[in-house]
Order: C-alpha cells, then sequence, then structure tokens
C-alpha cells in the first residue's frame, strides 16, 4: 500500500486557515472544493488560479462529447 496517501498533510481552508489531514482526506477537499481548500496559503493569485481552474473546468464540461448527437 501507499503510505504516502495516509501521511499527514497540510492545506488550506480559505475561512479556518491551515489543517492538517491524511493525504487521502486532503487531496479530496482540494480536488473537490477548489474554492474552499487548497495546498498553498490563501492569496489573490491563490484565488484567481481556482477560480480559473474551475472556470476552465466548467467550459470543458460544457464541450459535447465528439460525436455525440445532435437533435
Amino acid at each position: 500500500m501507499n503510505q504516502a496517501l495516509i501521511q499527514p498533510r497540510t492545506v488550506y481552508h480559505r475561512a479556518t486557515g491551515a489543517t492538517v489531514m491524511n493525504g487521502v482526506d486532503a487531496a479530496a477537499a482540494v480536488s473537490n472544493h477548489p474554492l474552499e481548500w487548497s495546498y498553498e496559503p490563501w492569496t489573490a493569485e491563490t484565488l484567481e488560479k481556482a477560480e480559473a481552474a474551475v472556470r476552465r473546468e466548467a467550459e470543458l464540461s460544457a464541450v459535447p462529447v465528439v460525436g455525440a448527437l445532435k437533435e
């Protein structure tokens, strides 16, 4: 088993600051809630990067799958 997944990792919440979680929970928090959790302390630049990533993900999700049937 990969021990890195259960090793403590520091993540940062926008409102409450630094928190230590095991690696799996930290990764889940950052990937599932990118506008709330980050691996880096929150700054204007960190927030801008997170918002850009969320916008990019929304744009990619809005594009229909190649070969999808149109009505």
